[in-house]
């Protein structure tokens, strides 16, 4: 009597376990219908791919794209050239975080490169940094639709975890001197693009 309900007892943790673990990894990649409370604005699209972190908050310095223990570079374009965020010194910054796969990325990146030419008399820079992905096929993706503002390359997810992003798309809106002004996790219409935009080049 007791062996069996010690079984039934055994069978029935195992099964919940199995849920518990099934049901976390589903969630850990669907997308997430808004963003967390305090990390950007609600409504957003945005897909989940580590756990929820502060990362790097308003009024912060844009973290460089090194190594912090090494003068190791982190980020190059689509031919292997270093970028460095001296590369932009001087000039308003939108770091936007994303992936060819992900489809708010996707639907919002002609939004952007408009953004990007309405606001080239502001010097407006946009930096856009893929995720883990081969120069290859960003190269054909990034060819395919047109986009002519700068494409970093993040192969092992490095500058990514210096800036905290936990999530795509995550935007970084950095001004001229090198702070981050504003963030949003999430896809972006293009007022909530020119809302943000004016917080690093003004109205």
């Amino acid at each position: 009597m007791h062996d069996s309900r010690r079984n039934a007892l055994r069978f029935l943790g195992t099964v919940g376990t199995i849920v518990l673990i099934g049901g976390a990894a589903y969630l850990s990649t669907r997308p997430l219908g808004t963003t967390a409370p305090g990390l950007g604005g609600a409504a957003a699209t945005f897909y989940a791919i580590g756990s929820p972190v502060e990362g790097v908050g308003i009024g912060q310095s844009a973290p460089d794209f090194v190594a912090t223990d090494a003068d190791h570079q982190l980020l190059t374009d689509l031919d292997g050239n270093p970028i460095r965020l001296a590369d932009f010194a001087g000039r308003p910054l939108w770091i936007v975080f994303w992936a060819t796969w992900c489809t708010p990325c996707q639907q919002e990146a002609s939004h952007i490169r408009a953004a990007y030419h309405a606001h080239a008399g502001a010097q407006l820079a946009v930096l856009a940094i893929d995720i883990q992905e081969p120069a290859a096929a960003v190269r054909e993706y990034v060819q395919s639709n047109d986009l002519d503002y700068t494409i970093g390359l993040d192969p092992t997810a490095a500058v990514k975890g210096l800036y905290g992003a936990w999530g795509l798309p995550s935007h970084y809106f950095v001004d001229a001197d090198g702070t981050v002004r504003d963030r949003y996790f999430g896809q972006m219409t293009s007022g909530l693009m020119e809302e943000h935009l004016k917080t690093i080049i003004g109205p």
